[in-house]
């Protein structure tokens, strides 16, 4: 950084001007009182540097090299003479938090934390440590997303500063103190020049800005202009910049110019000033605006009296033509330390940069999902959208998949840089019940599965014994979650994810028609023998039960099913008729299908063990036949209902089995 030589020349006069050493040194440090008083930080920083050279024992003047660091955010320097300080015991309470947050933002997050827990000893009510106590254990916790966010610095960005983005129609909007700067007046505090609006074009496919011009010349001053912020319509301008109208600025009562709103109109293709936020104030900053949707509440950052912290943030909102009186966004988001550039997207997500929350290092970027219009909660976007330095003043297209942020990140081009920002990953929940069309039934162990635009299946399960389902997806699509399930008519549902909010959900119920289908009462005709027109014998076997709405041949079934095929093979002359049963749960129809389905179920098993078809009937008769009272409309237990579910086994002709007069004649499986 270009020395002050004018600071240097008024040195050396005063030097040669005054033999005594001391007085000199206590010269210089007055010196550098006043530029720090007059937020001259970059001047100070150089004068107490000096005051420094000429007395190294003295405390108050390392104090003043940390503070002054610590607001042009030089952490390494801060740390550096911090741990002068603390090493000659000459520090504050304060200074050991200070001390943590640059070993924070510097990447040092052991011993970041360990003098985190010096100084909650000290100030256990502090509420900015009770959020960071830890501190490793959150950080990796930050961590774990990191491949949730596509982050890359973008080619408009300069050796000075570039920060404040936004969209204006198929423009991006944003503040630079470097592109086109001659020389000329700097900011004192950190001897840039001021911030200028530059609008620039964005690249589709890569979010890369390029080509910046001059924005809205007529609304431009000697200082600060920017960030802004635009109505949905791209008619009224929102815009921060320091208090100057007509060509004058306000100080305050401390000589201070604070930053202020202003508004501003669209007319024959130019930006005109219209007026300025009503709650502007000389004594206080207003700034950082952002607009929602329907131009009706106003989000800005302030450090006006009465606040949390030393900036927090407000909303104002329209009525009658007039904006009403500030509300603060309460403590759930406001802190002790600094909260700014908040920006509320197209779905209601409050985003905003805070240095008071704890987070990876510096200002941190958090966002806020309202829950009934009130934010009660905040979640730390964590890496790469937050580094250990500064990370602030993110904007969101209208899909809320894509934006920009600001960043003093380590590896960047300048002081502050843009980045563009594409989330490829926000959860958001589908959930949903299947349920028959007819009866209202829930129906568990329907196969449901989830397939992306591109017709990509994703996700698949089967329905709880509730009927419901549900899975976390991408934001950003619209799914088809399809639905199957035995002796149903197979469905889809479409679900649209697009205007979720992070964590949000979709609920749908799906309705399965059943599907009738009209099946032989037997297979070909057979010679079997019978005796007015009655099975011979009924065998029993071991008994078994049917899953609810189930037909197929489990393991229990199976190996009931393998006793009677090893009598049939014992006596090859036996023939048999299966039939099956079941509950009254589901329609007449639906029952007398499932109980076909369950007896063809058993014919199949047998031929797939060798039997001969010929020697086999089955038939199912629904719930024709119950064992107890639990028909329709009857309140009954699972147990009650499942004595119903039975298949059993008649014999139509005995052959040589008929001299097996010991052996049991009934099988029920």
């Amino acid at each position: 950084m270009a020395k002050n030589w004018n600071i240097y020349l008024l040195l050396l006069i005063a030097i040669c001007m005054i033999p005594d050493h001391a007085f000199s040194q206590k010269l210089t440090t007055k010196l550098a009182d006043k530029s720090f008083a007059e937020f001259a930080y970059i001047d100070a920083i150089e004068l107490y540097e000096y005051a420094y050279s000429r007395d190294t024992t003295d405390n108050y003047v390392i104090k003043q090299l940390a503070e002054s660091n610590r607001n042009v955010g030089n952490t390494e320097e801060v740390e550096r003479w911090l741990k002068k300080l603390i090493d000659r015991h000459a520090e504050q309470p304060e200074d050991l938090f200070n001390y943590s947050q640059a070993l924070k933002s510097n990447g040092k997050y052991l011993i970041a934390e360990q003098w985190l827990k010096e100084y909650s000893d000290l100030r256990p009510e502090d509420g900015r440590v009770n959020i960071q106590v830890s501190l490793l254990e959150y950080i990796q916790f930050l961590m774990r997303d990191s491949t949730s966010y596509e982050i890359r610095n973008v080619s408009v960005n300069t050796p000075g500063s570039e920060m404040g983005p936004a969209f204006y129609k198929d423009q991006f909007i944003f503040s630079s103190t470097s592109i086109g700067t001659k020389s000329g007046a700097t900011y004192k505090w950190n001897e840039l020049p001021y911030l200028n609006l530059y609008s620039a074009k964005i690249n589709a496919a890569n979010g890369d800005i390029s080509g910046p011009q001059p924005f809205a010349p007529k609304l431009k001053t000697t200082y600060h202009d920017g960030p802004v912020s635009f109505d949905q319509k791209n008619e009224l301008i929102y815009f921060t910049r320091n208090s100057f109208v007509k060509g004058k600025t306000s100080k305050s009562s401390e000589g201070i110019v604070n930053l202020k709103i202003f508004l501003g109109k669209l007319e024959d293709d130019d930006w005109k000033l219209t007026g300025s936020f009503r709650y502007n104030s000389n004594e206080y900053s207003v700034g950082h605006p952002s607009v929602d949707k329907n131009g009706t509440v106003l989000y800005f950052a302030s450090d006006m009296p009465g606040g949390y912290g030393n900036s927090d943030i407000y909303f104002s909102v329209l009525s009658n033509g007039q904006w009403s009186k500030p509300f603060n966004l309460g403590p759930k988001v406001n802190t002790e330390g600094n909260e700014f550039f908040p920006f509320i997207s197209n779905d209601g997500v409050l985003y905003f940069s805070s240095n008071g929350h704890g987070g990876l290092g510096g200002l941190d970027i958090y966002f806020s999902v309202p829950e009934q219009g009130i934010f009660n909660s905040i979640e730390n976007m964590g890496y790469p959208v937050n580094s250990s330095k500064d990370d602030f003043g993110m904007t969101l297209d209208s899909t809320g998949m894509k934006g920009y942020l600001s960043s003093n990140r380590l590896g960047g081009k300048g002081n502050d840089d843009l980045y563009f920002l594409k989330i490829l990953r926000v959860p958001v929940i589908i959930r949903g019940v299947v349920k028959d069309r007819d009866t209202k039934d829930v129906l568990p162990d329907a196969t449901v599965t989830v397939i992306d635009e591109n017709g990509k299946t994703i996700l698949t399960s089967t329905t709880r014994t509730d009927g419901q389902f549900e899975f976390e997806v991408n934001k950003g699509q619209h799914y088809i979650v399809n639905v199957v399930k035995e002796f149903y008519i197979e469905s889809e549902k479409d679900f649209a994810t697009t205007t979720l909010r992070p964590n949000d959900e979709v609920f749908s119920e799906i309705f399965l028609e059943q599907k009738i289908e009209e099946l032989d009462n037997s297979p070909a005709p057979i010679n079997m023998e019978e005796e007015d027109g009655q099975a011979l014998q009924v065998i029993e076997i071991e008994y078994i039960n049917y899953d609810l709405d189930k037909s197929d041949i489990t393991g229990g079934a199976a190996a009931s099913l393998d006793k009677l095929i090893a009598l049939l093979k014992e006596f090859p002359d036996l023939e048999i008729r299966i039939e099956s049963h079941t509950d009254a749960r589901g329609s007449d129809e639906y029952n007398l299908l499932l109980s076909k389905k369950r007896a063809k179920a058993a014919f199949d098993y047998a031929i797939s063990k060798g039997i001969d078809p010929n020697r086999m009937l089955y038939q199912g008769y629904g719930e024709t036949k119950l064992l107890n009272n639990c028909g329709n409309g009857v309140q009954c237990s699972e147990e009650q209902h499942e004595v119903n579910r039975r298949s059993i086994v008649k014999v139509v002709r005995k052959g040589t089995y008929q001299e097996k007069r010991g052996q049991k004649n009934i099988f029920y499986f």
